[in-house]
């Protein structure tokens, strides 16, 4: 699976549900400088990806996720292990 549609959903989840505004959302954001997200919100956040794409996500891989482009890397890994 493509990191585009797993940003795509990404995306979806923080404008959606974190009310994240859409033009702030970019692979090289801060999560939580740029688009003032919380470790409750990663959390949120990561969930419903988990759900959505039924793979499954260790707390200790987010520890470094500091840019959406981390957390899509970290997303991708899971997405193919699980595939």
């Amino acid at each position: 699976m493509g990191s585009e549609k797993l940003y795509d959903a990404l995306k979806e989840v923080l404008v959606g549900r974190l009310k994240v505004e859409p033009e702030t959302i970019k692979p090289e954001a801060d999560l939580f400088e740029d688009l003032g997200l919380d470790s409750i919100d990663l959390m949120t956040a990561v969930m419903a990806i988990e759900e959505q794409f039924g793979i499954e996500v260790p707390d200790s891989d987010l520890e470094n996720v500091k840019t959406l482009g981390d957390a899509i890397g970290v997303l991708q890994s899971k997405v193919q292990v699980s595939a």
